[in-house]
Order: C-alpha cells, then sequence, then structure tokens
C-alpha cells in the first residue's frame, strides 16, 4: 500500500500539535500545582506566625472568649489548609495525567516520523534502482551501439 509523503507530512503536522497542546497543558498543570503550593505554603507561615504572636500574648494573660475566639479562628485556617492539601493532591494528579498525556503524544509522533523515514527511504531506494536500471540500460545501448560500430569497421 502506497502511502502519500503529503498527507504524512499533514498527520505529523497533526501528531505535532497534538504533542504541543499536550506539553502546553503539563506546563499549566504544573503552574496551577506551584500556586496551590504556594498558597498553603502561606497558609503554613500564617499559622506559625499567629502561634508565635499568641503565646507572647497568652503569656501576658487573656479572657477566655479571646482564647475560644482564637481556637475557633485556628480550627478554621486548619480547615483551609486540610482543604488545600486536598486541592494539591488533585493538581498532583492532573500534573500526572498531562505528563502520561504529553508522553502517548510524543509516542505517537515519533511513531508517524518512523513510517515518514520508512517511506521517504523506500522511495529513495526505488528512485535509486530506477536511476540504477536506467544507466545500466544506457550503458547497454552504448555497447551495443561500439559493437556494431567496430563490426561495421571490421567489415570491409
Amino acid at each position: 500500500m502506497a502511502v502519500d509523503p503529503k498527507s504524512l507530512r499533514t498527520v505529523i503536522d497533526m501528531a505535532t500539535n497534538r504533542r504541543d497542546s499536550a506539553g502546553a497543558a503539563l506546563a499549566r498543570a504544573r503552574q496551577q500545582l506551584n500556586i496551590g503550593q504556594e498558597q498553603l505554603k502561606q497558609l503554613s507561615d500564617y499559622v506559625d506566625e499567629g502561634n508565635g504572636k499568641w503565646t507572647q500574648r497568652a503569656a501576658q494573660g487573656v479572657s477566655v472568649v479571646l482564647m475560644q475566639h482564637q481556637r475557633q479562628f485556628m480550627e478554621k485556617i486548619q480547615a483551609a489548609i486540610d482543604f488545600q492539601h486536598n486541592v494539591l493532591n488533585q493538581r498532583q494528579a492532573q500534573v500526572e495525567s498531562a505528563e502520561k498525556a504529553l508522553q502517548a503524544a510524543e509516542m505517537a509522533l515519533a511513531k508517524i516520523q518512523k513510517v515518514e523515514h520508512l517511506v521517504l527511504s523506500d522511495k529513495a531506494l526505488k528512485a535509486n534502482k530506477a536511476d540504477q536500471k536506467m544507466n545500466d540500460e544506457m550503458a547497454m545501448a552504448m555497447l551495443a551501439h561500439q559493437r556494431r560500430l567496430a563490426q561495421t569497421e571490421i567489415q570491409p
């Protein structure tokens, strides 16, 4: 079955676009993961800073009501941290999925490029054989012509 190199080039272009899109999707997923990690770090830093300040303030003496408000506030911050951990898990899964999609797109492109290489190699081989055949025929014709000339010179 003959494969049209122009059609094959179109398929390669499409596979290249798919691979490039998969790479861009992976970059976006990694960026979202990094943003989520930075948000988690900010929350953790805020908790650490708040605990330090609260420890100093509690040493000076605080009311029970203020302690309850602080505890409720810290519970809300901890809930936000827990939520952010879940977000990070989802984003990590998205990164892994995007990596697999990119890998699959790269493999598909490599396969198509290999087919193109084989088609072009086969085409070059056929062209070389055709050139060799033409050269052989031309050499045979020249040899036959030289023999005819040699025979006509020998005959009186």
